[in-house]
């Protein structure tokens, strides 16, 4: 006998104006409207609808996208603006099996973070996995995976002003405040080791070198302008640390900077004892507006997986670490009056049509990025008339 198949009730046309909600994060950047859904989607979901626990995670799936921009937007765009930090691997660390080199990336990245949370109690933020493919090196083509991170609630410090010149002129237009994330611990040591552990014993031929003699001894440094900068800077930082205690360079090492320990830490978790990995191998930046954030999160963090990965079990693709210090906005949900929802879902559709430079039909609901206090008004009730 053939079994008795039930179809779908038929959503053709469907559209729902019922019961509308807003749900919205106040200070942050996101509303969702919903609608009650319709008696067909409601049979559809009634006997079709899988109630069952999620299972494997594989790959980044556009939903696990549209939850993480959620997510994020529900941070309060008053916090200050976060660190962008790209971690990548080495060649060493190529594991031919994508799930099981995956899970050892992610020991190393929560170990990362176990460290910094250390050093920074309040340090939190969301993390990203990527898998991008080598251009070059010994695994030319293979694919590896690197970690994207914003960070909220490091500590800053003020290293002074510096001047600002024409670069056609040299003239000074102006002065530029220095700020510095920082870590909460006394660096002599640690910045010691980093340098011990940049320093080459011998130049590279061909590449550029520069010696300093200093209370440690004679240091050759090889390698780029910027990495042989770096390095100066941090042995003047600790040989004024022991003239000069009022010296901006002196106050500097006396708290190691976050882009050097983060360097450092990411070096020692991986474990490869690779010194370009150490020069290379982790970046910083200092996101300037909450427009970056976004520009960050749409160009780096949001970005699907390629078919390939998403047949692949290796676990979650993004997550939150120390979701409490997080600097959440308020959620607040609402019921409307008709009229309003759906003249909400009007106003966000033909929003969304100009933005996205397309049509999609929206027939239970739309979710919006933007400015919650200028869409607010569509739903909040005006002042009383005082005439």
């Amino acid at each position: 006998m053939k079994k008795h198949v039930i179809a779908h009730c038929s959503r053709e046309g469907d559209y729902s104006c019922e019961s509308p909600r807003v749900r919205f994060a106040q200070g942050g950047r996101l509303v969702q409207l919903r609608f009650a859904p319709s008696p067909a989607m409601q049979w559809n979901n009634e006997n079709f609808f899988d109630r069952s626990p999620r299972g494997k995670c594989k790959g980044f799936s556009f939903g696990s996208r549209r939850r993480m921009l959620n997510r994020l937007n529900e941070v309060s765009t008053s916090a200050r603006l976060p660190y962008f930090v790209t971690a990548t691997l080495p060649d060493e660390a190529f594991d031919d099996d994508v799930a099981r080199f995956a899970k050892t990336a992610k020991v190393w990245m929560d170990n990362f973070v176990k460290r910094l949370r250390r050093v920074s109690p309040g340090a939190c933020g969301f993390w990203r996995i990527e898998w991008k493919a080598r251009k070059s090196g010994l695994h030319e083509g293979k694919l590896f995976p690197h970690f994207h991170l914003l960070v909220w609630g490091l500590l800053e410090r003020d290293l002074g002003s510096s001047g600002v010149y024409d670069q056609e002129t040299g003239e000074l237009i102006g002065e530029r405040e220095n700020w510095e994330s920082f870590v909460a611990l006394p660096d002599s040591q640690l910045t010691f080791e980093l340098v011990k552990t940049l320093a080459d014993s011998a130049p590279v031929a061909g590449v550029r070198s520069s010696t300093m003699t200093t209370s440690f001894g004679d240091i050759v440094f090889s390698g780029k302008s910027r990495y042989i900068d770096r390095c100066q800077t941090l042995v003047l930082a600790l040989e004024l640390e022991k003239r000069d205690l009022g010296h901006p360079l002196a106050i500097k090492a006396r708290k190691m900077a976050f882009t050097d320990w983060a360097s450092l830490a990411w070096y020692h978790v991986v474990g490869s004892h690779n010194t370009d990995h150490l020069k290379a191998g982790l970046r910083v930046e200092r996101v300037k507006s909450w427009g970056g954030v976004m520009s960050y999160c749409a160009k780096y963090m949001a970005k699907a997986d390629c078919e390939f990965l998403s047949e692949i079990s290796f676990g979650r693709s993004w997550g939150v670490f120390n979701t409490r210090c997080v600097p959440w906005a308020k959620i607040i949900e609402i019921e409307l009056p008709g009229e309003v929802g759906i003249r909400l879902r009007r106003v966000a559709r033909h929003y969304l049509d100009r933005v996205c430079a397309r049509r999609r039909q929206r027939p239970y609901g739309v979710t919006l990025y933007c400015n919650v206090a200028q869409w607010s008004k569509l739903w909040e009730k005006p002042p009383d008339c005082p005439f």
